[in-house]
């Protein structure tokens, strides 16, 4: 019990961070955040180097680079929620040999790239007309290293629509000179693994003032001066000063502690930076910045949709209007056919259809809409035209690989009524349900099943954050299929050829591929099973690879509950068996699951062959939605190492379905057994193709950002997963994207 309470705290202390972007939302009644102009050195709304109380434009995702001869610095930066920035930053620091005659890695580079996380909420709003500032409040690099480590609290007052001016108190970094005084003991950096959050430094040590005033000269251009606490101690080589005598540099100590900057705004969305630190360092920046709602179609390309029919009048069509016709055999068949042919042009699959006198249901696949609601939408227009006029009720059920998931119903004349209306009084009629998962009078489309669906397209990966190496890539073709062989049963598969990239196949360190086979083990040095650790030996592979081959049945025993079993070569490096069960009703923001897998590790050359090392993994589940766009899901259980403890997933889904998230695990491995980074955390960003294209399609990039593959908190990658496929069709992301119902 004890070691189970120790683990839950260091859970909580370690996701704490993140569980800020779905408690700290909006509050309601308050004014709009201050929105900064401009972009400071480590990527964040401020002046140069020091923090303002200002937020960007909500959902903002940015990215800036900054280069002087003191720092390199690149940020990523998403606007979480209209109070919440958080950033992620890789940065370089040129490094000295500690003089012990042995040279690390490191030493012989001479210099680290080196990850840090920020945090700013904004709590305190602006009151323009009288004395209020908006007040914020930052953790700087509040985990591992913490080399950038610092804590602030700022306020920042607008003089005149031209003239900001910011002021407050910092600690770490922010306090390296200047200090009024001082709260307690911080300690210097992270020597040991890193990557936890450094609790017991934050608003501890040294605390200095700091101030910055920006005016805006024009509608382009920008001046900035600030007074900083922060003097680059050691980057400058004042080696009393900087708590890591190995990161002591050797570059131009500054002569003051005032910096002076410009910035000047290029379009929308790009930002170009010129400063001059403490007047002796030079440094340049480059920022960019979009808003995933604003696509560069709005509107989108696709082919204006069918419009609706209306229904002829009684004496026009008596026996329509009679339901006369319903007792013709071959009446079915003809509007089925019908109506499969004009979904099929609108990108959708008619699986199945059940049409009585005065009632039709529809089960469809949406192959080509991001939002479902457009799908359902021009399924209805469809069904105008299609339909004998007796039939009043629409039920149009979405299906995810022949399983139903949600049932939208309609009145045929409110379908008419409200054409030509907004998609908010078609969402009041409509009724969102769970779909039955047998209704008896269905008739499956036998034209769509069996199904085969093939496509030759390029593939990119890529792998960040080795010291060694930041960046490598690999680039070649992939030739993916997919069979469905009845609705739910489908085997799919991929097979890779690499053409060029950097990444190589090697073992861990860097070992030579045949040397690392030689030693015929799947665990370090510490006992710890190598799940991840060793993944570049599965990567630059000359010959022929298949990443995936599987088997997969997909089911719906009951109108609220989700089914999966998976065989076969689940992902590159495992192979076996997983099963999934979700229960998930239509019009709840909670969900819950448990899975569990059996898998065996599998060869890093022979595609059909496996190495000794096998577990069972599974884990329960939970999800829930909130507003706003933002999901959390925990999972608990037990990883591919046979580590067991839990991970804290957040995301924001945007309605036209960019979608950017953040994840933390902690388990029961020790810090020491796990290396570098502690536990595993990461972001994710995944951008529907259409957005940028303006042409509707289900395709998506992007991928996650994350440490050093390391072996503890490792799941399985297997495809298919219920929830993420269940999800775009329950009623939560339906409405939100309902505004594209008449698409």
């Amino acid at each position: 019990m004890r070691a189970h309470s120790t683990l839950t705290r260091r859970l909580m202390a370690s996701t704490m961070p993140l569980a800020l972007l779905f408690s700290l939302g909006p509050a309601s009644g308050q004014a709009d955040p201050l929105i900064g102009r401009n972009y400071n050195a480590y990527g964040l709304p401020g002046a140069i180097d020091t923090p303002t109380a200002e937020m960007l434009p909500d959902a903002t995702i940015g990215a800036t680079l900054s280069y002087s001869d003191l720092a390199r610095r690149n940020t990523l930066i998403f606007q979480a929620l209209p109070r919440l920035t958080v950033a992620l930053r890789y940065g370089r620091f040129d490094i000295n040999p500690d003089g012990d005659g042995v040279l690390t890695p490191d030493e012989r580079r001479g210099y680290i790239w080196d990850r840090s996380f920020d945090l700013r909420y904004q709590f305190m709003d602006e009151n323009p007309g009288g004395w209020r500032p908006a007040m914020a409040i930052g953790l700087q690099d509040f985990m591992g290293t913490g080399f950038y480590s610092s804590e602030y609290i700022v306020a920042t007052k607008t003089i005149n629509p031209r003239l900001r001016v910011s002021a407050g108190l910092g600690w770490g970094r922010l306090a390296s000179s200047g200090s009024i005084g001082s709260i307690g003991d911080r300690g210097g950096p992270d020597e040991d693994t890193g990557g936890k959050p450094n609790v017991d430094q934050w608003f501890r040590g040294d605390v200095a003032p700091f101030a910055s005033v920006t005016w805006q000269a024009t509608d382009k251009l920008s001046l900035s001066a600030e007074y900083s606490g922060d003097d680059y101690a050691c980057e400058t080589g004042d080696a009393d000063n900087c708590a890591r005598e190995i990161w002591v540099g050797d570059k131009e100590g500054l002569s003051n502690n005032i910096n002076l900057g410009a910035s000047y705004q290029m379009g929308d969305n790009y930002q170009l930076g010129a400063y001059l630190l403490g007047g002796k360092q030079f440094g340049v920046q480059f920022s960019v910045a979009m808003d995933p709602r604003q696509a560069p179609f709005p509107s989108g390309l696709e082919k204006a949709p069918a419009p609706v029919r209306p229904r002829p009048a009684p004496s026009a069509d008596p026996d329509g209007w009679s339901g006369a016709w319903s007792a013709d055999p071959t009446a079915q068949p003809a509007i089925q056919k019908a109506l499969g042919d004009a979904l099929s042009k609108e990108g959708q699959t008619l699986e199945s259809m059940a049409l009585d006198a005065n009632r039709a249901e529809v089960r469809i696949r949406n192959n080509r809409y991001i939002q479902q609601a457009e799908a359902v939408g021009r399924t209805a227009r469809l069904m105008t035209r299609a339909l004998p006029p007796s039939v009043e009720t629409f039920v149009i059920t979405s299906s995810e690989d022949g399983v139903p998931t949600s049932s939208v119903t309609l009145r045929r004349s409110d379908v008419e009524r409200l054409e030509n209306t907004e998609a908010g009084q078609i969402a009041n009629v409509a009724v969102v349900s769970s779909a039955d998962p047998r209704p008896g009078n269905l008739v499956l489309n036998r034209d769509e099943f069996p199904r085969f669906r093939w496509a030759l397209k390029p593939y990119f990966s890529t792998s960040l954050f080795d010291p060694d190496e930041p960046f490598r890539y690999e680039l070649g073709a992939e030739a993916v299929m997919e069979y469905e062989l009845t609705p739910g049963l489908v085997l799919a598969g991929s097979v890779r050829q690499r053409v060029v990239g950097s990444t190589k196949q090697e073992g861990p360190g860097g070992l030579d591929p045949d040397e690392y086979e030689a030693l015929d083990t799947d665990y370090d040095a510490n006992g710890v099973p190598r799940v991840r650790s060793d993944n570049r030996m599965y990567s630059g592979n000359k010959s022929p690879s298949i990443p995936r081959l599987t088997l997969a049945y997909y089911a719906k025993p009951t109108e609220t509950v989700y089914t999966r079993l998976t065989v076969g070569l689940l992902e590159r490096s495992f192979g076996g068996v997983s099963a999934e069960a979700l229960w998930y009703p239509t019009n709840s923001p909670l969900a819950l699951g448990a899975e569990i897998n059996k898998v065996k590790k599998r060869d890093f050359r022979d595609a059909f062959s496996f190495r000794d090392y096998e577990v069972t993994t599974g884990h329960v589940s939970a999800y829930y939605e909130f507003q706003n766009g933002i999901a959390a899901q925990l999972d608990v259980g037990k990883y591919l190492a046979g580590d067991k403890g839990a991970t804290l997933t957040v995301s924001r889904q945007f309605a036209n379905g960019w979608r950017v998230g953040a994840w933390v695990t902690k388990t029961d491995m020790s810090e020491e057994d796990f290396g570098e980074g502690s536990f595993d955390k990461g972001v994710s960003i995944s951008i529907p193709l259409g957005w940028g294209t303006g042409d509707p399609s289900l395709r998506r990039v992007g991928g996650d950002i994350r440490s050093l593959s390391r072996d503890g908190g490792s799941r399985l990658r297997v495809d298919g997963r219920l929830y993420d496929k269940v999800r775009d069709s329950q009623s939560g992301q339906l409405y939100q994207g309902w505004g594209r119902f008449w698409r």
